[in-house]
C-alpha cells in the first residue's frame, strides 16, 4: 500500500572501555564517549521522520532519533532496533508489526530502547501517540478464528490477527521502555501501551516497561505468548488486561497504579461468549500489584487488585496486592465463579495488605452467585495471608523500589510456591511478589512525570 521508506544511517564510531584482560591501560586515558564523534566532540543524533510502511528487513540505529509521523506498519521482513535507539511518536502514530513480519528490539540494561512522545519534556502526556502493536497467528476464541485488533477504523489493512499456529513468532522484545502511549478511537476500541494480538509461544517479551499510558499498559488478546520482567507504571486504565483465550505464561510482573488508574489486572475470556474456547487461562508467578494508596471510596472505588470476569480462568502464584483502593480480588459473573469453584481459577501463596474494603471483599452489586471472595482467597486458602510485605518504597511515583525490605514475609521461602522448571519459569524465584531481594527494575527503567 505504501512505498518502502529507506533510511540513510550515518556510520557510528564508538569508543568502548575494555576490562578483564592483561593489557596495560594508559594512566591519562580519556573517558569513553557514547555515540558518534567528530573532531569537535560528540555528534547529536539525526532526527529521521518515518512516514511510510516497512516492507523489508530494516535496521534502526542509536545514532538516529526516529520520529513516527503516522501509523507505521511493518508488513514484511524484520524491523531490527539496536540498543540505545530512541523512537518518538507524533499524535496519531504507532508501530504495528503485522502477521507477516517480525520485530527485533535489541535493548540492553545499559542501553534500553525507548519509545516515547515527540512532545518536548515538560509537555508530554498519556495518549500522545499510539504505542506498539504485535500481531500474530496463534489461536484466539473469537468466532472464525481471526479478528481485527482494537484501536483502528474497521477494515484497516494489516490489523487482522489470529490463526492456528500456536508457536507463531512475532519477534523478540528485550529492554524496551514505552512512554506516554495509548489513545481511544472509540469506547472499547483503544490502543494500549503495548498490544499483543495472538502472538505465539516463539515470541519473546522480556524486560519491558510501559509508563503513563492513557489506556491499558499491556493487553494480551489471545495467543500463547509468554512474558517476563514486565513493569507497568501509572497508566490511566488497567495495568495488565487479557481477553479472547490467552493461555500463555508470565513471571516477574510489577504493576504500579496511580490515582488515575483502574484495575491492576482486568481479565476476560470473551465478553460475548463467556465459555468460548480456548478459554483464557494464563499461568502467572511472581506478581506485584501496587495501588494508589488513596482513601477508599469516591471516583477511585473501582481500583481493584484483580478484576476477574467474563469466564476467565487462570493460575496465579506468589502475588502481592498492596494499597489498592477497593478490594484485592473480585470474581465477576457466574461463568467466572464456575471457574473458581471448579479449580481452574485461583490465587495462591499470596499476600494482601492495606487495601480498601479488605475486611469484606464484596461488591455492592454482587453478581457471582453468592461466591464470597474473602472466603475463597483467604479464609479457605491457607497459602494466602494478610501481612505487611514491607514494600513502602513501591508507592513512590518518581523513584519506586519494588524490593521488599529485609525481614519481609514476602522473602520467606516457605510462603512462596516454587515455579516449575519448564524452560520458561525461573524456579529459583521462591519469593512472593515480582521482585525479590534484588530489584530487576533498577538501572534501565524511568518514571518521568511529563
Amino acid at each position: 500500500m505504501s512505498k518502502q521508506h529507506w533510511f540513510s544511517v550515518a556510520a557510528a564510531l564508538a569508543l568502548t572501555a575494555c576490562g578483564g584482560d592483561d593489557a596495560a591501560t594508559p594512566i591519562d586515558a580519556p573517558a569513553p564517549i557514547d555515540g558518534p564523534v567528530s573532531p569537535d566532540g560528540p555528534v547529536a543524533p539525526t532526527r529521521v521522520d518515518v512516514t511510510a510502511d516497512i516492507t523489508g528487513n530494516t535496521t534502526w540505529t542509536a545514532n538516529n532519533i526516529y520520529v513516527l509521523k503516522t501509523h507505521v506498519f511493518v508488513r514484511s521482513g524484520t524491523l531490527i532496533i539496536e540498543a540505545g535507539t530512541r523512537i518518538e511518536g507524533d499524535n496519531g502514530s504507532s508501530i504495528v508489526v503485522t502477521t507477516g513480519a517480525k520485530i527485533d528490539v535489541r535493548g540492553t540494561a545499559a542501553a534500553p530502547v525507548v519509545m516515547t512522545s515527540s512532545q518536548p519534556v515538560g509537555s508530554r502526556a498519556p495518549g500522545d501517540w499510539g504505542g506498539l502493536v504485535l500481531l500474530g497467528q496463534a489461536p484466539i476464541n473469537i468466532t472464525g478464528g481471526t479478528s481485527q485488533i482494537e484501536g483502528f477504523p474497521a477494515g484497516t489493512t494489516g490489523t487482522t490477527y489470529g490463526g492456528t499456529a500456536a508457536a507463531h513468532d512475532c519477534g523478540k522484545v528485550r529492554y524496551l521502555r514505552i512512554e506516554f502511549a495509548g489513545f481511544e478511537l472509540a469506547p472499547n476500541n483503544e490502543l494500549n501501551g503495548m498490544t499483543l494480538g495472538a502472538c505465539g509461544s516463539a515470541t519473546e517479551v522480556d524486560f519491558v516497561q510501559i509508563h503513563k499510558g492513557s489506556d491499558d499498559g499491556l493487553e494480551v488478546f489471545g495467543g500463547t505468548v509468554n512474558v517476563k520482567h514486565v513493569l507497568i507504571s501509572q497508566v490511566l486504565d488497567d495495568g495488565l488486561d487479557w481477553d479472547f483465550g490467552w493461555v500463555g505464561k508470565a513471571q516477574f510482573v510489577a504493576i504500579q497504579q496511580s490515582t488515575g488508574s483502574n484495575q491492576g489486572i482486568e481479565a476476560d475470556n470473551n465478553g460475548n461468549a463467556n465459555d468460548a474456547t480456548p478459554r483464557s487461562a494464563p499461568t502467572i508467578y511472581n506478581l506485584s500489584i501496587v495501588g494508589s494508596n488513596a482513601a477508599p471510596g469516591g471516583a477511585l472505588q473501582n481500583q481493584k487488585g484483580m478484576h476477574l470476569r467474563r469466564g476467565t480462568a487462570g493460575r496465579i502464584h506468589n502475588a502481592v496486592v498492596l494499597s489498592v483502593t477497593d478490594f484485592p480480588i473480585d470474581i465477576d459473573g457466574a461463568s467466572t465463579a464456575a471457574q473458581s469453584t471448579g479449580g481452574n481459577l485461583f490465587v495462591k501463596n499470596s499476600i494482601f495488605f492495606d487495601n480498601g474494603n479488605q475486611a469484606t471483599w464484596q461488591d455492592a452489586t454482587d453478581n457471582d452467585g453468592g461466591l464470597v471472595e474473602r472466603a475463597v482467597f483467604l479464609t479457605n486458602e491457607a497459602t494466602n495471608r494478610e501481612a505487611d510485605p514491607m514494600m513502602a518504597g513501591a508507592l513512590s511515583l518518581t523513584a519506586p523500589s519494588f524490593a521488599p525490605a529485609a525481614g519481609s514475609p514476602a522473602l520467606v521461602a516457605g510462603n512462596a510456591a516454587t515455579p516449575p522448571s519448564d524452560g520458561f519459569f525461573d524456579a529459583a524465584a521462591t519469593f512472593v511478589g515480582a521482585v525479590g531481594a534484588t530489584d530487576w527494575t533498577t538501572g534501565w527503567t524511568a518514571f518521568p512525570v511529563e
